[in-house]
């Protein structure tokens, strides 16, 4: 995805990075039916299945103490500071490529990676750490990642360096991680909403259906 230039509203952010204070209740995101995947986020599926497996049919939202609070900033602060930001065109040689970063830096969508990966290391569930989709104010696409908390959904984004909830965020919301399975998205676009009731869920433990479906199609053109 490009970097590109963002006016935040920060005056109406309301929590700056390092607040060591538990913020206060505020809306969380609503959710539709299962959407597609972003293609960069199925190719690094398919490059390391073991980062997409997993997943509960109970999630609970994490108790955003003021411990936690700081743990969020810490993490967000650190992958800001420390990775360099790069257009995956000028670091890969191609368009869209979903990746860690590594020693020349990463992109959005890495860098909120990056932050999940570090949370999970931290104990937080998987299932609280959604990589997000969105639109900025002049259309172009953006990612970064929601933490669902019992006081709101927050988002951990490489273009702010406050932690801002959910609908105070100048985005248009596309589509997530389900908190259900890693690999499965939902659609957050009210407009285009219909209903998440009827989707069905595969067994938690089961393997990623795309990389099955890949993997299948490589042994046919292997014979």
């Amino acid at each position: 995805m490009h970097r590109h230039s963002l006016l935040l509203i920060g005056a109406a952010m309301l929590f700056v990075a390092g607040c060591q204070t538990t913020p206060v209740r505020s809306s969380q995101l609503a959710i539709g039916q299962q959407v597609l995947p972003p293609m960069g986020f199925i190719g690094f599926c398919l490059s390391d299945p073991t980062q997409c497996e997993g997943g509960t049919d109970m999630p609970a939202r994490a108790q955003l103490t003021p411990a936690r609070w700081s743990e969020l900033n810490a993490v967000n602060d650190y992958v800001n500071a420390n990775v360099p930001q790069i257009e995956d065109i000028a670091h890969y040689g191609v368009s869209e490529k979903w990746s860690y970063p590594d020693a020349t830096g990463g992109d959005c969508e890495d860098m909120a990676m990056l932050k999940r990966k570090l949370l999970i290391a931290r104990g937080w569930s998987p299932s609280n750490l959604l990589l997000t989709v969105v639109r900025d104010w002049s259309g172009e696409g953006h990612a970064v990642l929601v933490v669902t908390t019992d006081k709101a959904d927050y988002v951990l984004d490489n273009l702010n360096a406050m932690i801002a909830p959910a609908n105070e965020a100048p985005y248009t919301w596309i589509k997530r991680q389900s908190r259900e399975r890693p690999y499965i998205w939902v659609d957050l676009d009210e407009k285009t909403f219909r209903t998440a009731a009827n989707d069905t869920l595969p067994p938690v433990g089961a393997p990623v259906p795309f990389v099955v479906a890949a993997q299948a199609f490589a042994k046919e053109l292997r014979k």
